[in-house]
């Protein structure tokens, strides 16, 4: 089968991480033959035709130079990652539609009537939209209309390449992470365990305001209590009042490698998010072994199963009381920790990418 695929946002976060481990297996099968669409350079090491497209997303230049690239390259199936589709394409048309949060929550009136609209062809144009969770699928059925028979829910995986000697590989008889306290390397700064982690971007949705409001209602009733932020700043106006703290780290982005080893340092990761479409760290962090507090919200119940606690994330109280029943509770922590390996065998690259495949030869 040839298949053109859109690879233009495989350096993003989310996203990114989808794109890179779904193409990771896709193009290593002898039976599919991709065609690339992006930056040479960040596509370079797969095995597949590439050809070079760099106008941004959401914008009209994609819209309008796009199409007119697919038809010259002979495209007559082809999957795009996001629902920013080339509308004028004619072709058989797969997208993803992993959430539905420019809708539900929506930065600025324009950029929700860009959404809207957008959604609302392409999910029309499209033979298949796939999805990642049951929770995204039933807010597309709610806010678009779209035929139930057209939306498909594959799982993402779990992320696991180079964590070496973790719990998940060698689940019984290893070190928990309170047990670690090697601190962090590859130009992370040392931090000695125990700390509570974050892992994802800071935005409004994520709602790290609140797990920063609940760190600093226990300082005063856990002694030497350490939070660890990582990801990129996007409201460094909100979080400005809270890096005076010297318990209170902001790392900013991090390698994949740097992750991991902060992952396995932590005593407790915690998920404060209004809205996932799925919620790949709550997963990461099981992978290695810790255990996770999450939020209630959207997607999170589905994606991490019997496997975390969960919090109100309307309320920096109920927080800080799961915080510290957990940091204080070493046996539920183990409960946890050993769930975590039960969950994440639920979800698979491989799977992802076979049952994708699928999508493909149905079309």
């Amino acid at each position: 089968m040839k298949i053109g695929f859109d690879a233009r946002m495989i350096r993003h976060s989310g996203i990114g991480t989808y794109i890179r481990n779904l193409l990771r297996h896709l193009t290593a099968r002898e039976n599919l033959d991709f065609t690339l669409f992006g930056s040479l350079e960040k596509i370079a090491d797969y095995p597949a035709r590439k050809v070079s497209a760099s106008w941004p997303i959401y914008s009209l230049r994609e819209q309008i130079y796009f199409p007119s690239l697919l038809r010259r390259e002979l495209i007559r199936t082809l999957h795009v990652p996001h629902y920013n589709a080339p509308l004028a394409y004619r072709g058989t048309l797969v997208v993803n539609i992993h959430d539905l949060i420019h809708l539900l929550f929506p930065p600025s009136r324009t950029a929700y009537l860009y959404a809207r609209t957008v959604l609302e062809i392409v999910s029309k144009k499209a033979s298949a939209i796939l999805t990642i969770s049951e929770n995204t699928k039933r807010d597309i059925l709610r806010l678009l209309k779209v035929k139930e028979n057209k939306i498909h829910v594959i799982y993402p995986g779990v992320n696991l390449d180079g964590i070496k000697g973790t719990p998940y590989l060698i689940p019984d008889g290893i070190k928990r992470p309170e047990d670690m306290s090697h601190g962090i390397k590859y130009g992370v700064p040392l931090i000695p365990s125990p700390y509570i982690l974050y892992v994802g971007n800071i935005k409004p949705t994520k709602n790290v305001i609140c797990l920063l409001e609940a760190f600093t209602l226990l300082e005063s009733r856990i002694q030497d209590l350490k939070l660890v932020v990582a990801g990129r700043d996007f409201m460094p106006n909100r979080t400005e009042s809270f890096r005076s703290n010297p318990n209170i780290l902001f790392l900013g982005e991090l390698s994949e490698r740097a992750l991991t080893q902060l992952y396995q340092g932590a005593k407790l990761f915690v998920f404060p998010s209004l809205y996932e479409g799925f919620g790949l760290p709550p997963l990461e962090a099981m992978a290695c072994g810790v255990p996770v507090l999450c939020s209630h919200a959207a997607s999170l119940p589905e994606a991490a199963g019997d496997a975390a606690e969960f919090f109100d994330p309307n309320s920096s109280n109920d927080l800080a009381e799961k915080i510290a029943f957990l940091w204080e509770n070493e046996n539920k922590r183990k409960q946890l920790v050993q769930k975590g390996y039960e969950n994440i065998r639920r979800f698979s690259w491989e799977k992802c990418a076979r049952e994708t495949e699928k999508i493909y030869a149905s079309l």
